[in-house]
């Protein structure tokens, strides 16, 4: 772990150098803004791409919906909103108003549709997600205030690393699962604003991911080692990192211009 930890802070080091500081702070908020809400959405099962996502941000309501749902483009407007909400001012303490908040911004448009509940208000009933079926909801509910101070007095004093801090919330409140809709979203949602909070890139898991990201949660909570989801984090940002950095190099040192017509005896395709 203390070795895949350093070469993440190493990674960190030179994605901070070549890409973070060479966007303007408003155009680097808005890539991962439009990146992470696509992907977060998409790992619940939200059909939008990057790119229709991109021009959701630009466009809202006014861009044709061309097979894709009313329902899932409020759900990522909804989530560009919670997105602000939280990283507008990272100062902010972690607290229980705070992440009933951004659940309340992340459903605002779809809860009452879907269910008929009031966005922003603890489940009333038993919580499962696929196999899983989660524990009593009204002992899980009495736990949230513990995890959050803990996580905030874990960000305050600063002794685990960052990755760790952000896995640990992310484990806990997942098997909590404390709202009847939203949980995912706003789990990520936070444990990225842990991050922020130390100046370190987002982890950003796509749709692609999901059965790795589950499997983890899952290892996490079986074995009670909430490792395996910190080196899951790790991995998953150092791989999108290196993506981002090769993305760069390759087309600043490779990319060609030619006008010239093509050769004889060679076919346009």
């Amino acid at each position: 772990m203390e070795s895949l930890l350093k070469k993440y802070d190493a990674l960190v080091a030179e994605y901070s150098k070549v890409i973070i500081d060479s966007f303007s702070l408003e155009d680097f908020k808005e890539y991962n803004e439009i990146l992470f809400s696509a992907h977060s959405c998409a790992v619940e099962g939200n059909t939008f791409t990057v790119d229709e996502t991109r021009e959701l941000k630009e466009k809202g309501l006014n861009l044709k919906l061309n097979n894709r749902s009313l329902y899932e483009a409020y759900e990522i407007l909804d989530h560009f909103k919670a997105y602000e909400f939280v990283f507008n001012d990272l100062e902010q303490p972690l607290t229980e108003s705070l992440i009933k908040q951004v659940q309340k911004i992340l459903t605002e448009n779809t809860l009452k549709f879907a269910k008929g509940l009031e966005p922003g208000e603890y489940t009333n009933t038993q919580m499962a997600a696929g196999d899983t079926v989660f524990g009593d909801f009204r002992a899980s509910i009495a736990r949230m205030p513990s995890l959050i101070s803990s996580t905030e007095s874990a960000i305050e004093k600063a002794e685990l690393h960052p990755l760790d801090i952000s896995a640990r919330f992310h484990q806990f409140f997942i098997y909590l699962h404390p709202f009847p809709d939203g949980n995912g979203r706003t789990g990520r949602l936070i444990s990225n604003f842990i991050l922020a909070k130390f100046n370190l890139p987002h982890v950003i898991i796509g749709a692609e991911e999901k059965a790795a990201y589950i499997e983890a949660l899952k290892q996490s909570a079986k074995h009670n080692d909430t490792g395996i989801l910190t080196v899951f984090f790790a991995e998953t940002s150092m791989q999108r990192m290196k993506k981002e950095l090769d993305q760069k190099k390759n087309l600043t040192q490779n990319f060609v211009m030619n006008f010239n017509p093509p050769k004889k005896g060679k076919k346009m395709r």
